[in-house]
């Protein structure tokens, strides 16, 4: 998950969740110095996070800028 990354509690079962989603959509927390930039805190903040990086993706700029980050 990277080196930013700190594990919800053992028992934590909607942090764990959000992790496993983001995961599933590319989020890791590697930090290149630049930071890992913004994660949401809670599950229920998930999804309109979510919808939000989708729709950014749209514009070329935003692609250029992700094909020089990864």
């Amino acid at each position: 998950m990277g080196h930013d990354f700190q594990a919800p509690k053992q028992n934590d079962t909607k942090q764990w969740t959000k992790v496993m989603m983001l995961y599933r959509h590319g989020y890791t927390y590697h930090n290149c110095g630049c930071g890992a930039g913004y994660r949401p805190a809670d599950l229920r903040e998930l999804s309109d996070f979510l919808e939000q990086q989708e729709a950014g993706k749209g514009s070329e700029g935003k692609r250029l800028l992700q094909r020089l980050t990864s």
